[in-house]
């Protein structure tokens, strides 16, 4: 339950920075009296884009400084290290980037995609747009991949907690 209420976060989180960049698009276009140039749109990709750091930061900053997303803090539950303790800035960190469903979410992939587009548009490179295919699909399987982590696991662990050594724990 913690994923879809995070998921309704994410996506409140996504529709503001479409909003952002298509308003920007529709202001280049002197409010739809003349085509935009093409530079308002790579600025509109890049927006849109931003999403991605962004939702890392701000779910970074939960996790390490509340040791819960918002959808875990409305559920009841919080992430600690095995030993019980508090994450850190790095632990949520690495905990973030193992496939984690959050960072890696089906939402997400369209955003992956166009920094695909967008980097290629920019620098026409195979390795840049491997890359970034790459973690459009891991995005679309990652939630998959913590769901069977979960239920193989006895304590319920999805495999960016069993890697990063961390605990998904109830709250008094």
């Amino acid at each position: 339950m913690a994923f879809v209420f995070d998921t309704i976060i994410l996506l409140a989180f996504t529709s503001v920075f479409v909003a952002v960049a298509l308003f920007q698009l529709l202001a280049q276009s002197d409010f739809g009296d003349v085509d935009p140039p093409d530079s308002s749109f790579y600025t509109a990709l890049g927006i849109i884009v931003a999403v991605i750091p962004f939702w890392l930061a701000f779910n970074l900053w939960l996790q390490a400084s509340r040791g819960q997303t918002v959808g875990m803090y409305i559920v009841g539950i919080r992430i600690a290290r095995n030993d019980g303790g508090r994450l850190g800035l790095l632990s949520a960190l690495w905990r973030m980037l193992i496939l984690n469903p959050l960072l890696f979410h089906p939402v997400l992939a369209a955003a992956w995609i166009l920094l695909a587009v967008f980097a290629t548009m920019l620098s026409p490179n195979l390795v840049v747009l491997v890359v970034t295919a790459t973690l459009a699909v891991l995005s679309l399987i990652a939630p998959l991949i913590a769901l069977l982590a979960v239920v193989q696991d006895k304590q319920r662990r999805a495999l960016h907690d069993r890697i990063a050594g961390t605990l998904v724990v109830r709250t008094s």
